[in-house]
């Protein structure tokens, strides 16, 4: 797998995509057997991350692939990230579902921050970094946020009708260019890790019907074209973070590894 990230680096974005998708399946039929949703998806989904961690820390690819710090002046260049904080928050308009125990409520939490980190992590920092470097950043850009929507489509497995899958599809396409921008302007994704934590807590722990999502959509779209055109001129005013066009890291050959 090292051998992959080196020598294809998009091929290897794409095996952890694959490897991802398949913990997800795995730990939601196994939560379906023992009757408690999330409990077995949350477990395996928490084990991923930590091995993805150890994995990725050394020789510098963890930082490479965007967990560092905010620097001030890339907060300051993104608006504070508000029109994120926005879409996050607007979820809670919709009501909160009373079907839920306390239980169940903090499973989805511990949940969604796997989630969050996971898919941050693999779309913004693997897969957005492995077509920079084989292409450009603009490509990047674009092709990660609209694999992150159509990536969505997994949820078919999970029950999921085809109105739901579409705006499910739509809100993922938006924001996954707009978060997209964000880590190419600051080169960190620990607030869009953030972000898409609470995004998908709010939507989890709140009712959904197709009236009130389409309604979100369609608001999500208003922001999200708002913020990336802000971002691109943020871009071509300054350009992307220095980080953004540093080497990745040498990964050279070792005995036993």
């Amino acid at each position: 797998m090292r051998d992959l990230q080196e020598r294809s680096p998009i091929w290897h974005a794409v095996a952890w995509i694959g490897i991802y998708v398949v913990v997800v399946n795995i730990g939601d039929w196994i939560s379906d057997v023992f009757g408690e949703p999330n409990s077995a998806t949350t477990a395996l989904l928490a084990v991923l991350a930590v091995g993805l961690v150890l994995y990725l820390r050394s020789d510098g690819w963890l930082r490479y692939y965007g967990v560092r710090p905010v620097r001030r002046r890339n907060f300051s260049a993104t608006l504070l990230y508000i029109p994120l904080v926005l879409v996050a928050v607007m979820q809670y308009t919709k009501g909160l579902r009373n079907d839920l125990d306390l239980t169940a409520v903090l499973v989805i939490v511990a949940l969604m921050i796997c989630v969050g980190f996971l898919e941050e992590l693999i779309f913004r920092g693997m897969l957005f970094r492995s077509i920079q470097r084989t292409s450009n950043l603009t490509r990047a850009i674009v092709i990660s946020g609209v694999t992150f929507g159509i990536g969505h489509i997994v949820n078919m497995a999970r029950d999921m009708t085809g109105l739901n899958q579409v705006i499910q599809i739509g809100f993922g396409v938006v924001l996954g260019i707009v978060v997209a921008l964000l880590f190419a302007v600051t080169e960190t994704i620990v607030p869009l890790i953030v972000f898409h934590t609470l995004l998908n807590i709010s939507g989890s722990l709140t009712v959904s019907n197709p009236e009130s999502e389409l309604f979100m959509l369609a608001v999500t779209i208003v922001i999200g074209v708002g913020y990336a055109a802000y971002l691109v001129s943020v871009l071509r005013r300054r350009g992307s973070s220095p980080e953004m066009s540093a080497p990745a890291p040498s990964q050279p050959v070792q005995p036993g590894r």
